[in-house]
């Protein structure tokens, strides 16, 4: 892999916000104070993780993020390194200038998010087109996870409350046991959340 320089991201950067700044002055306008909160959150994060592999700014630089392995960001990734490239800017953007003297050529929030930006000419793809598919698909997972977290909480309500026998409390606890699972290797549980939970469930029976 060839690692972007810092000058070749810096004039990424410039065509980003550049693009984002009649967006910005509308959501501005729309939600004060939080209005570019709100187009980063949509903006960068959603774009690196899409099948562009980074932001319109990246691919007309000839560019793409990938994580340290080479492959696609998972959402996780980029969100994990939007936020903490905020963290980068403070103290004189001192995180970005990490880049000149890292071997990786990585910036603060790259290492904290385990990602590189490479010199590599992104898919000829639609950036809305793009864009949009990628949102659409983490407002479903979203949703998904939701309705998990809801279908659990009932199922755990019902082992709590529901006068069964022994044979029928159990096998709620067992389907109990599999939605907290299902949870947990999501990512929408920690671990110490899902033994806790597993314990609690165990001890109904």
């Amino acid at each position: 892999m060839v690692y972007a320089g810092f000058w070749r991201r810096f004039v990424a950067l410039f065509i980003d916000a550049l693009i984002m700044l009649i967006p910005a002055w509308i959501l501005g306008t729309l939600i004060p104070y939080a209005g570019g909160i709100v187009l980063g959150v949509l903006y960068k994060p959603v774009f690196e993780a899409s099948p562009l592999m980074g932001t319109p700014g990246k691919a007309m630089m000839g560019m793409i993020v990938v994580s340290e392995t080479g492959q696609r960001l998972t959402i996780k990734q980029a969100y994990i390194r939007y936020f903490c490239s905020i963290l980068s800017g403070f103290v004189l953007g001192i995180g970005y200038f990490m880049n000149l003297f890292t071997a990786k050529r990585q910036t603060l929030h790259d290492m904290i998010a385990e990602s590189v930006v490479i010199n590599q000419a992104a898919p000829d793809l639609n950036y809305f087109q793009v864009w949009l598919a990628e949102a659409k698909v983490i407002f479903n997972r979203l949703s998904g996870d939701a309705k998990d977290v809801s279908n659990a909480a009932s199922t755990v309500s019902s082992v709590n409350t529901a006068p069964t026998s022994v044979s029928a409390q159990a096998a709620d606890v067992s389907k109990a046991i599999d939605e907290l699972h299902k949870l947990y290797q999501s990512g929408a549980l920690s671990e110490v959340e899902y033994s806790a939970k597993k314990q609690e469930l165990l001890n109904k029976i």
